[in-house]
């Protein structure tokens, strides 16, 4: 039995165990099953109606009009403009349209509300702890 276990055969056929057990191991698990009907063709309902809402959002966009103006200054009609809005993609129009919803017109002037407010609040927090007195006249 020892002379078996110390053959070159019998190392070479179990080297090549361990090298096929290592390989099967490394191969992923993979698991199948049925598809219904209503996701094997085309895009869902859900999909459709969020694709028909960001279109809406973009074309209200669009129909502003500063915004008619630069497309148009751009040398872009409205017919290259819908036909370029058709080839983008569902997640690139929700993109789009996500982007939209975030712009607003004129910016935010609250931000530069607050801002001010701090830095004045700070001015009078400097002045009271430095015991500074400021007289105008």
């Amino acid at each position: 039995m020892l002379a078996i276990l110390t053959s070159d055969w019998f190392r070479r056929i179990a080297m090549l165990l361990v090298l096929t057990m290592t390989t099967l191991s490394l191969v992923p698990k993979v698991e199948a099953g049925f598809v219904p009907t209503d996701r094997s063709f085309g895009p869902s309902q859900e999909m459709q109606e969020l694709r028909a809402k960001d279109m809406a959002t973009v074309k209200q966009a669009l129909e502003n009009k500063l915004v008619t103006e630069r497309l148009s200054a751009l040398g872009y009609s409205a017919e290259e403009i819908d036909a370029r809005l058709a080839q983008l993609s569902d997640a690139e129009m929700h993109q789009l349209a996500s982007e939209i919803d975030t712009l607003t017109v004129g910016g935010d002037g609250l931000g530069v509300v607050i801002a001010l407010l701090i830095i004045v609040i700070l001015v009078i927090v400097i002045l009271k702890l430095t015991d500074t007195r400021i007289t105008v006249g």
